[in-house]
């Protein structure tokens, strides 16, 4: 089953494949998670992150959930950040027992819809959010990939976590600093 929210209201059309919202910088925010604490995507710099957006009744969703806890945060660690981010109709109470069914160990925040339009570049001509819909922000805050689903099949080495751990290999080797020639006597 497809999950789709209209951040507008307004018939919505298939947004074409991924990556159409990747190559700029991630929009800024501050959102609380299931405890009020507030996180701050400026906390993460420095890490890569996985910014998630999700329905906690999607099935992808969960599949996804799944392989962040138990392959791609076990590869890296406290190396990585991991946000997920619901929006209406999640209630405080579908998110504690999704945390609690899916031993999600990452904040899940709780947007009204407007830092979700500002990272799916929401319109009236394009008011339609697809869960789940993965963005992987390198270390100095640029969306460098991102994933949706708006069509049965799409992405099975996302929601597996394989595409993902290859994604933030490769950026994590990408930010490091390069060693210094060492000088020959």
């Amino acid at each position: 089953m497809m999950h789709k929210i209209f951040l507008l209201g307004v018939t919505a059309f298939a947004l074409m494949g991924a990556n159409e919202f990747s190559g700029r910088r991630a929009p800024s925010f501050s959102l609380p998670d299931v405890n009020m604490k507030q996180h701050d995507i400026l906390d993460y710099r420095g890490k890569v992150l996985i910014l998630e957006f999700i329905q906690t009744k999607c099935e992808k969703c969960q599949i996804l959930a799944r392989s962040i806890e138990t392959k791609v945060k076990p590869k890296f660690g406290d190396s990585i950040g991991v946000l997920s981010v619901v929006v209406p109709p999640d209630t405080f109470d579908e998110v504690k027992k999704f945390i609690n069914v899916f031993k999600v160990t990452s904040p899940i925040l709780f947007d009204a819809g407007q830092m979700a339009s500002s990272y799916t570049k929401a319109t009236p001509q394009r008011p339609a959010m697809y869960f789940p819909h993965v963005f992987l922000i390198d270390q100095k805050g640029e969306i460098r990939n991102d994933w949706q689903w708006i069509a049965p099949g799409l992405y099975p080495d996302v929601l597996s976590g394989d595409q993902l751990i290859a994604e933030i290999t490769k950026l994590q080797a990408e930010g490091r600093p390069s060693t210094p020639a060492t000088k020959k006597k």
